[in-house]
């Protein structure tokens, strides 16, 4: 809870330390994957997303290298037994080492669940936290990435197991 915390705190409580960019690039994909590691059921996702590159740098010293996106997302999560839907918004930082095509993402988004029961397994509750890390190729207009995303509840429900996924994507920016 610390953890998503202080993300927070970073996206939103520093906004003297921003500066402008002229044309925020936005972004429409799909994402798609599998469970990452075991708990009773096996995880498939399916997901859409809308991803806006905001106006903001939040550290001026990496220049137009380190971005802050804001993204939005929903998706069919489906379980060997079970199906269910999840709606999650939040936020990245992404950085392009040298401006260059390759793309490195770490990010935090509150994840709503449809359901939290899928067969044997018990997530805990509705209100989940998912964090994620990832590598991206961008050529102008498509994206093509990959991340691995961390689901839990950060402790505030009695049950709390996690779910790990690995999701591959396409997406295409303008």
């Amino acid at each position: 809870m610390r953890f998503s915390l202080f993300l927070l705190v970073m996206f939103l409580g520093f906004p003297g330390t921003v500066f402008a960019i002229d044309s925020p690039t936005r972004e429409f994909g799909l994402r798609g994957g599998f469970e990452a590691q075991g708990l009773e059921e096996n995880y498939t996702v399916g997901e859409i997303y809308f991803d806006y590159g905001t106006p903001w740098r939040p550290f001026p010293a990496a220049g137009e290298n380190l971005s802050l996106w804001f993204e939005i997302a929903a998706a069919q999560l489906d379980a060997s037994v079970d199906e269910g839907q999840y709606l999650a918004v939040g936020g990245s930082l992404v950085y392009a080492p040298g401006g260059g095509p390759l793309e490195i993402e770490l990010g935090w988004r509150p994840t709503w669940l449809s359901d939290y029961r899928f067969g044997e397994d018990d997530l805990g509750g509705q209100l989940q936290f998912s964090s994620h890390i990832g590598l991206a190729l961008a050529w102008q207009p498509i994206r093509i990435g990959y991340r691995y995303q961390h689901t839990s509840n950060a402790g505030i429900y009695e049950e709390n197991p996690g779910l790990d996924l690995h999701l591959f994507g396409v997406g295409f920016r303008f």
